[in-house]
């Protein structure tokens, strides 16, 4: 993994890496709230660098899904190799993110996936591609980048669609993401350091994954009448995402 720390950090705009491992996260003990953390959900799909640039045979812009072994998923997710690279500017890009298939109710299906990148049929599901950090943009990396920054110019390049999401996160509440996530039955959160550059390979204590136990409830929390408003905007957010039943 040392080869990971040693690429050069001004780029060759020609060409992106070959390929690429990406930046995992230490468990943590317990959820926390932090000013200098962003919070999301792990959906429990597939993790997955989009490499998105032309291909010098024919001037075409290609999308490849590397997973965590390097292994090329794109062959079998066409809807997102047609769909994805029309959607992403300053290319050649690199961007760091989850693989899901949700059902037509939003619910994801871990099974789907498995099958589709089995090279099975899924008839009824579509994969997305739900993005949270940009390494490389406009053939540059921008991975000494502190993650904020990332975060940011990752949002202005992407043209949001049903194939390609740019994960929301939360600052400061990830307790009560933490328990709205748990109440979903989702697999957990993760915390990233809002500072931290992107170190490709490593697992690091910058960012922090907190796994949940499906329906857990915080003894302090009563649940509110079914038409009641949403008070708190961390528990408003989680309402808007597609979350399990």
């Amino acid at each position: 993994m040392d080869d990971q720390l040693s690429l050069s950090l001004t780029g060759d705009v020609s060409r992106l890496p070959r390929s690429l491992r990406p930046m995992l996260a230490k468990p943590a003990d317990a959820p926390f709230d932090s000013d200098e953390h962003v919070f999301e959900p792990s959906w429990g799909g597939r993790r997955a660098l989009a490499f998105i640039e032309p291909d010098r045979s024919d001037g075409r812009t290609r999308l490849r899904l590397l997973d965590e072994t390097g292994r090329d998923m794109a062959a079998h997710l066409p809807e997102l190799t047609s769909t994805i690279p029309d959607l992403v500017g300053d290319l050649p890009a690199i961007l760091d993110g989850e693989l899901v298939m949700p059902d037509r109710d939003g619910r994801m299906d871990p099974d789907a996936l498995a099958a589709r990148l089995a090279g099975g049929s899924t008839p009824g599901f579509s994969p997305v591609y739900l993005a949270f950090d940009l390494l490389w943009a406009a053939g540059m990396p921008v991975i000494a980048q502190p993650l904020l920054r990332r975060r940011e110019h990752l949002a202005r390049i992407v043209s949001p669609s049903a194939e390609l999401v740019v994960v929301p996160g939360v600052v400061r509440d990830g307790l009560d993401l933490y328990f709205a996530v748990a109440q979903q039955g989702l697999r957990g959160v993760t915390a990233r350091q809002l500072r931290s550059p992107y170190l490709p390979g490593r697992r690091s204590d910058l960012w922090r994954w907190i796994p949940t136990r499906p329906g857990e409830v915080p003894l302090h929390i009563v649940p509110d009448p079914p038409d009641a408003p949403v008070a708190r905007p961390v528990l408003a957010l989680i309402q808007r995402l597609p979350l399990e039943d």
